[in-house]
């Protein structure tokens, strides 16, 4: 984009959101464990009890009960009051614990599938050199936050391919969504409020002006973001009010799923 075209605030033909094609919150415990610092995430499932009434059974009638059972969890990292520490890390001994228990509420005869919840929102904190090297910032720590949004339909199918081994579609009565990057946020001005630190912000769909430049997409996406479900999505305005998948792409997004990672210098 041309210091013309930046001075007057037009956008760039696309623009590049790294995006996760999955929801899973048992795939981002086991991507990025205790760099997570805020999850909320919720699944349920219903389970029906039918009896029938031995008085009337010859007239057929059966009484049925169901149970629905639902988790949720709301996580945000807490530190001691000391500044000794995390007092509530996602650490290996607390993810199990928490996959122990959906397993435990969740989990239920007919599923083939280990039960799971779908995310609704992650941040994670991530130390990356190669992040502070294209950005004002002073340190290499930043946190990532994504939100989940509808996959879009020309990602519905390569989504539901993506996660077909976790059953989340077929089994779990997902909805299909994506993890989209809402935020790259600098820590250290969290805590100094000598700068607002953003260096990347979307509201999501809706928001027709996204600030995403795009050697930062690039690089979170190369290197920060798990295989398989790794992705830039390039969006652009389809009119005033809402940006959309970029249709001449598509081929090309789907090439870069079915293609080995070159990892490349970005």
């Amino acid at each position: 984009m041309s210091q013309a075209a930046e001075a007057v605030g037009e956008l760039p033909e696309t623009v590049q959101i790294p995006s996760l094609l999955t929801n899973s919150c048992r795939a981002m415990l086991d991507a990025f464990g205790d760099q997570i610092i805020q999850l909320r995430a919720q699944g349920s499932v219903t389970t029906t009890n039918q009896t029938v009434v031995d008085e009337l059974a010859a007239y057929g009638l059966i009484r049925e009960q169901k149970t629905n059972h639902r988790l949720t969890i709301d996580y945000t990292q807490l530190h001691e009051r000391d500044g000794s520490g995390v007092s509530n890390p996602l650490d290996e001994a607390s993810r199990r614990a928490l996959s122990e228990q959906i397993n435990a509420i969740l989990d239920i005869e007919s599923n083939t599938v280990e039960p799971d919840l779908a995310v609704k929102s992650m941040t994670i904190r991530v130390t990356e050199d190669r992040l502070k090297e294209i950005t004002p910032a002073q340190s290499s720590e930043f946190d990532l936050r994504f939100v989940a949004d509808p996959a879009e339909e020309k990602l519905r199918e390569t989504t539901r391919r993506l996660n077909s081994d976790r059953g989340l579609y077929t089994e779990l009565g997902f909805n299909l969504k994506n993890l989209n990057l809402r935020s790259v946020i600098e820590t250290k001005t969290k805590y100094t409020q000598q700068s607002d630190g953003q260096y990347m912000s979307w509201r999501g769909p809706e928001d027709i002006r996204p600030r995403s430049p795009e050697r930062l997409a690039v690089r979170i996406n190369n290197h920060v973001l798990p295989d398989p479900y790794a992705m830039l999505k390039p969006y652009a305005r389809a009119d005033d009010t809402i940006l959309e998948l970029a249709e001449d792409t598509v081929e090309t997004l789907e090439d870069r799923l079915e293609a080995p990672s070159t990892g490349g210098e970005d």
